[in-house]
C-alpha cells in the first residue's frame, strides 16, 4: 500500500474563471416554462436559432443530450466557433438544468438554469454561468468584457423566453 503523504497537491487555478448571473420573473408556471429549455423547443422562442442535435434518445432535451450551435462561440470569441452543449442534469421535477458548453477546446461554461414558482402562474428564472478558460486566447480575455458577454447572452435568453411565455410570440 502506498503512502499518499509524500504527494504534493497543487490547486489548478491558473486558468481564468469568471461568473455571472441573471434572474427574471416570468408570468408563467415552471411546468410551462421548463420544457422550453430544449434545443428543439427553442426554435419557438429564440430568433434565428439553429442547432445540430448530436444525441438525444427522446428527441428533446434530457440528461446527456448533446447538441452543437454556431451562435454563442462568435459572441465570445468574435469569429465562427462551434459550441457543443451537453445537458449534465435535466431535472423536470425540480425545474433545473445544468449544461456544460464547450467552445471548441478554448473555454467551457457551466450554465445552471433553475425555475421556481413565486406566485400563481409566476416564476423566477435564474441563469448562472461559470466561464473557465482552457487556452491562452481565452485566458487573455478581459474579465469585465467576458462577464459582460455572459450577462448579455443570459439577458437575451431571459427576455426572449419572457416575451414568448407572456405573449405566445417570438421576440422580434
Amino acid at each position: 500500500m502506498s503512502n499518499n503523504s509524500t504527494i504534493n497537491y497543487q490547486p489548478a487555478i491558473s486558468n481564468k474563471r469568471v461568473e455571472a448571473s441573471v434572474t427574471r420573473e416570468i408570468k408563467s408556471s415552471p411546468q410551462k416554462i421548463f420544457p422550453l429549455a430544449c434545443p428543439v423547443e427553442e426554435l419557438r422562442w429564440i430568433p434565428d436559432w439553429e442547432y445540430e442535435l448530436v444525441y438525444s434518445k427522446s428527441g428533446v432535451n434530457e440528461t446527456f443530450c448533446i447538441f452543437n450551435e454556431e451562435r454563442l462561440g462568435p459572441h465570445f470569441f468574435e469569429r465562427p466557433l462551434t459550441t457543443t452543449w451537453v445537458t449534465n442534469i435535466h431535472d423536470p421535477e425540480n425545474h433545473r438544468i445544468l449544461f456544460q458548453l464547450n467552445f471548441s477546446g478554448k473555454a467551457v461554461i457551466q450554465l445552471n438554469f433553475k425555475l421556481r414558482e413565486v406566485g400563481k402562474e409566476v416564476s423566477s428564472c435564474f441563469w448562472h454561468m461559470t466561464f473557465t478558460a482552457l487556452d491562452d486566447e481565452a485566458n487573455a480575455m478581459e474579465e469585465a468584457s467576458t462577464r459582460t458577454k455572459m450577462e448579455l447572452g443570459m439577458t437575451f435568453l431571459a427576455e426572449a423566453l419572457k416575451h414568448y411565455c407572456e405573449t405566445g410570440k417570438m421576440l422580434q
